[in-house]
């Protein structure tokens, strides 16, 4: 069996589009990585591999911060690697593409996602099966985000309207001053009770000082865990922090390599570790990151910012990774998420299912593709 095309496809759902102008603030700014990239709408990689007998495997790769720039990769770069190639020997094909880690490691996590769905396709057998077999009927998860919100009350509603839903745990993005993170911090506690868990993200807002400061008050909130207090390019920051808070610490959802990965271990920065399927090398790169993790006794918490093809593959690998921990199911308004596939995902009660159906199970939805193409 051979490889006879590959193609990339880039999707943009944009925001200004979809509330006719009016695009509520939350939206454009809602955390404080955007403060100087305002996201103005939702994006995505559809990466699709054919292979000579027929079958076509799909996948995903993330479209932040522009899906062109990894489309044009996958079918400049990464495409001329695989064409003539046996899609079953997807370690080979990781390894040659691993080459091309430093430009793009998005890329590969779109086609290593699509190759993983061909071997299902081709062996008849569900994801979960070919990763090793599931740990876990279920995969917990928890809702993201609650983004900046104009006051603490509308911070608290957000919260509420997750609880309905039948989240137990949810992620408040903050980084906006020491007083008002607390302020917001303290009136989702107060929404949401004392059973559920509080995470916040502070993706990176702080000084180490500040942040230590910070998780005093946080602690006291009963605060489950907090997120990239510090830059994620900072893990000696990260490690000094994390040595002198009483949460754990958390970060990796920027990180795009498993070399990446490794040094914010050996830094002994983090308690949890969150890579992104569709950044991190595709489900080839969260295996070997999570085996990584594992030999350090830390746990895996995937971010979980894309469309419906990544979010299926991810909950396949949380069901079967050992260490795993908790999925982030972002909840920020995304056009994209439950239309790219035909099938739903399985969501109930504060938890995710992985498919039964051979590969991803999974069948893109055209009529979406057409109508987001960014080409």
């Amino acid at each position: 069996m051979k490889i006879t095309q590959v193609e990339a496809i880039p999707l943009f759902a944009s925001f200004a589009e979809a509330f006719e102008g009016a695009v509520p603030p939350e939206l454009s700014l809602p955390a404080f990585s955007m403060r100087n990239n305002p996201l103005l709408g939702q994006g995505a990689v559809i990466v699709r591999i054919t292979t000579d007998a027929g079958l076509v495997g799909i996948g995903e790769a993330m479209g932040r911060p522009g899906p062109r720039g990894t489309a044009a990769h996958i079918n400049e770069v990464l495409a001329p690697l695989l064409l003539g190639r046996d899609p079953r020997h997807h370690q080979a094909l990781f390894t040659a593409m691993n080459e091309q880690m430093r430009f793009a490691p998005m890329g590969i996590s779109g086609v290593d996602m699509a190759l993983w769905d061909l071997r299902g396709q081709i062996y008849g057998d569900c994801l979960t099966n070919l990763l090793g077999g599931a740990a876990r009927e279920t995969v917990a998860c928890y809702a993201s985000p609650i983004p900046y919100m104009a006051t603490a009350e509308g911070s608290a509603d957000k919260a509420r309207e997750f609880l309905q839903a039948g989240f137990r745990a949810v992620k408040l993005k903050i980084g906006r001053g020491i007083g008002a993170d607390i302020e917001h911090s303290a009136a989702v506690r107060a929404a949401i009770g004392s059973e559920v868990k509080l995470l916040v993200d502070a993706n990176g807002a702080y000084t180490v000082g500040e942040s230590v400061a910070l998780a005093k008050d946080l602690v006291k909130l009963g605060v489950y865990w907090l997120e990239e207090p510090a830059h994620p390019e900072y893990p000696d920051d990260l490690a000094r922090i994390r040595r002198r808070v009483d949460l754990p610490v958390v970060s990796g959802e920027w990180l795009g390599s498993w070399f990446q990965f490794r040094d914010l271990l050996k830094a002994e920065a983090v308690d949890v570790i969150m890579p992104n399927i569709t950044r991190c090398g595709g489900i080839t790169g969260m295996m070997k990151i999570a085996d990584l993790a594992a030999l350090e006794n830390v746990t895996v918490a995937p971010h979980g910012v894309g469309a419906g093809i990544g979010i299926a593959a991810a909950i396949a690998a949380c069901a079967v990774l050992p260490n795993f921990l908790i999925y982030e199911y972002n909840q920020l308004f995304n056009p994209l998420r439950h239309t790219v596939t035909r099938e739903a995902i399985n969501y109930a009660d504060g938890s995710l299912q992985p498919s039964n159906s051979a590969g991803l199970g999974l069948t893109l939805n055209e009529e979406t593709v057409a109508r987001y193409r960014a080409d």
